[in-house]
């Protein structure tokens, strides 16, 4: 296999046989510790009978961690099927953030749940015969939970907090790390410790856990 065809070839840092790209692989543990922050606020700060129902909590730690995971192997050993592995995870916990919103804008359990199962079912036919095509189908997940936070917001169901704008702020600086950091970029330095993608792993680890800051508050609804 050529180097430019290996997993994580075009995020900038030069990719060791045995350890694959020990920055990024370091960094993806990330998503893990944003996982067990999220279990830890929603254990002090979520009345599941009033705010958010404990397996949607559940479902949305289980995608960070899934998508930690898919990380390190994206950018270690590479043993799982890429992109799929990569983009699995952050695809399962966009799902549950947009469960979550979805509920908190009283949409019809019956509408909400066959929706996501529905959403589901057409993207494991959809990979099972183009798994290349997985970042697309997260990148859906991802528009459809922008679109109903701007709901959720527009209707005050939240407060606009820190919590909020210093993740907004995350996603725009990670943002544009990731451009400009990409093989070729101005920001690229392939056998520097400092990895603008490997920053990227961080500041969106950040951004996904303070999303459960804002969406698990200790408040009556």
């Amino acid at each position: 296999m050529r180097v430019e065809d290996l997993p994580g070839s075009g995020d900038c840092e030069t990719r060791i046989d045995t350890w694959g790209q020990p920055v990024l692989f370091t960094s993806s543990a990330a998503y893990i510790v944003a996982a067990l922050f999220v279990l830890w606020w929603a254990r002090r700060h979520n009345n599941p009978r009033k705010v958010v129902a404990r397996p949607q909590v559940w479902a949305y730690a289980i995608g960070l961690v899934t998508a930690g995971l898919g990380s390190l192997d994206y950018h270690g050993p590479a043993y799982g099927p890429e992109p799929l592995l990569h983009d699995a995870g952050l695809a399962i916990a966009l799902v549950a953030a947009l469960a979550i919103d979805l509920n908190a804008l009283g949409l019809p359990r019956f509408q909400r749940t066959w929706g996501l199962w529905g959403f589901t079912a057409v993207a494991v036919v959809v990979i099972a015969f183009l798994p290349g095509i997985s970042p697309l189908l997260a990148a859906v997940a991802a528009v459809a939970l922008v679109i109903a936070e701007v709901l959720v917001y527009r209707r005050g169901l939240r407060v606009r907090s820190t919590a909020l704008y210093a993740g907004l702020a995350a996603l725009a600086i990670g943002a544009v790390v990731f451009a400009l950091s990409r093989t070729g970029g101005p920001l690229c330095e392939p056998d520097s410790l400092f990895q603008g993608h490997a920053l990227w792993h961080v500041l969106t680890a950040t951004a996904l856990a303070l999303w459960a800051v804002t969406a698990l508050p200790e408040v009556e609804r």
